[in-house]
């Protein structure tokens, strides 16, 4: 991850702490608070950032970052049903990307491309 991508994430990360931690926030019926506890790359563009809440939970944010106006950290708080469908995404992209592949390349270049194999499609 580069240093600019870096520091946005930090930022964002206080960002979405101070942002949680508003009493006044809907579905914080018990007035939790959030502080940043650690951040940890995932990808170039990916990360999980964990926070601690004054109840002694913990709390992970999946942040993901889009490269559009100048570049931006967006995140959710996942679930276990939103892995198990990001596991399933896994396949189905990797054929996708073998068959976008020879798209890659001109028109000759790509008649002469073989095919990949895209079971999932």
């Amino acid at each position: 991850m580069n240093k600019n991508i870096a520091q946005k994430l930090q930022a964002k990360s206080v960002t979405i702490a101070r942002n949680f931690s508003n009493p006044d926030r809907e579905h914080n019926g018990n007035g939790e608070t959030f502080a940043v506890r650690k951040i940890i790359p995932l990808s170039e563009t990916t990360a999980a950032v964990t926070f601690n809440k004054n109840t002694g939970k913990i709390a992970i944010a999946f942040c993901y970052y889009i490269n559009q106006s100048g570049g931006q950290w967006q995140y959710f708080f996942p679930s276990d049903s939103h892995l198990m469908g990001m596991k399933k995404v896994e396949p189905i992209l990797d054929e996708i990307e073998k068959h976008n592949f020879r798209f890659n390349f001109t028109t000759e270049m790509a008649e002469n491309t073989p095919q990949t194999d895209s079971k999932a499609l």
